[in-house]
């Protein structure tokens, strides 16, 4: 290897392989449009649906897909073609992440003066299968009195930061607060104590490991990943891979999809590295957790991590979910099993979601795909 490929390694350092936005610059572009045309519709029901769609979701899938059946009533489905399978058998992680959208349409409706009524699973579910079932059926109705939740003011700024953490402790008074009041079912929990932040650092680091070396988990993140201005215009979703250092990398051909999947290559240890590193800044964590583990939990999951993440927008501080720990394929089994009893949980409660939680350089919004690709065709 040339001796300009490894300055640019060693420059690009955490910036490569599931850290996308480390490191990186942000233009406003197609991809990014979506953030600003959100509300920019004069029918209530797409003006809602346009911010829904910037609700946060496992790998950047937007999972999503609404059928119009009038200016007050939609259905959403679950694009069966945007699963998870080797990191999300169940897909457990999809379904919260529609219960953000669910909550980020809510919030958008009630903010525009209409009430989403919001029925989940109007024909039922599985608790192991996603099928073609609807995952809720939206209805806008005219409410009474019209408060507008103080949390929307932060979706157009929310964000999930995979970028290195300061060493700075969050005040606990204030990782209280964003952890109060987040939905009914819903134990949120956190903790920045030395010792604590030693074992769950650990742990998430060991369970990063094993999602990397396990070729057919990581191959689900490399397919996700998008190269390049080229690539996320294309295709705006996923795990985006941009900025000037990216696009040197990728104009050199040492950043593209075969040298990403390749186990043995300096860019997959560079990935693997920074993935590692990053886990290990965390100065805090925050995790949801649920008595049961149904589709309904995670729905409210869903709504109640949306709002964690408007609490931390609103608090000035950066948050990133480390889901590794609670993914349910066998090689992750002990991890799952090590996670629950470290974080104390009883009988057959579940921890939903997992989050890293401090101070870190600003990032741009990841893309997004318009609201029109979002609707089933008539």
């Amino acid at each position: 290897m040339s001796f300009s490929r490894r300055n640019f390694l060693s420059i690009a350092g955490s910036s490569a392989i599931i850290l996308p936005t480390t490191a990186c610059t942000f233009s406003h572009d197609s991809a990014r449009d979506p953030w600003h045309n959100a509300g920019n519709y004069e029918d209530p029901m797409r003006r809602a649906l346009s911010y829904a769609l910037l609700a946060p979701n496992p790998h950047n899938r937007q999972p999503w897909i609404v059928d119009l059946l009038s200016e007050n009533e939609a259905m959403l489905y679950c694009d069966l073609e945007r699963l998870l399978p080797q990191t999300d058998p169940y897909s457990r992680q999809i379904v919260i992440g529609l219960g953000c959208f669910l909550e980020q349409f809510r919030m958008a409706a009630q903010q525009f003066g209409r009430q989403a009524i919001i029925e989940p699973f109007p024909e039922g579910f599985n608790d192991k299968k996603l099928d073609q079932r609807p995952i809720a059926k939206l209805t806008l109705a005219r409410p009474r009195s019209s408060q507008a939740d103080p949390l929307f003011a932060y979706s157009l700024d929310r964000r999930t930061n995979r970028n290195l953490y300061e060493d700075k402790t969050p005040d606990e008074k204030i990782l209280k607060t964003i952890t109060s009041g987040l939905g009914n079912r819903i134990f949120a929990n956190f903790t920045n104590r030395p010792d604590q932040l030693e074992a769950l650092r650990d742990l998430v680091t060991e369970a990063a490991h094993i999602e990397f070396d396990t070729k057919r988990t990581y191959m689900e993140s490399v397919e996700a990943m998008r190269i390049g201005s080229r690539q996320i215009r294309a295709q705006p979703d996923g795990l985006v891979l941009e900025g000037a250092m990216m696009e040197a990398l990728h104009s050199l051909g040492i950043l593209n999809h075969d040298s990403l999947a390749d186990q043995s290559s300096a860019m997959f240890r560079t990935g693997r590295d920074g993935y590692a590193k990053s886990a290990k800044s965390a100065p805090a964590f925050v995790w949801l957790s649920t008595p049961t583990n149904t589709r309904l939990d995670q729905i409210n999951t869903g709504a109640a991590y949306l709002r964690l993440c408007l609490k931390t927008t609103a608090a000035g501080l950066a948050i990133h979910p480390l889901s590794q720990t609670l993914q349910e394929y066998r090689e992750m089994e002990n991890a799952l099993a090590r996670i629950h009893d470290l974080l104390g949980t009883k009988n057959q409660e579940r921890v939903q979601m997992l989050a890293r939680i401090g101070y870190a350089k600003a990032v741009g919004p990841s893309p997004r795909w318009p609201l029109e690709a979002k609707i089933k065709p008539t």
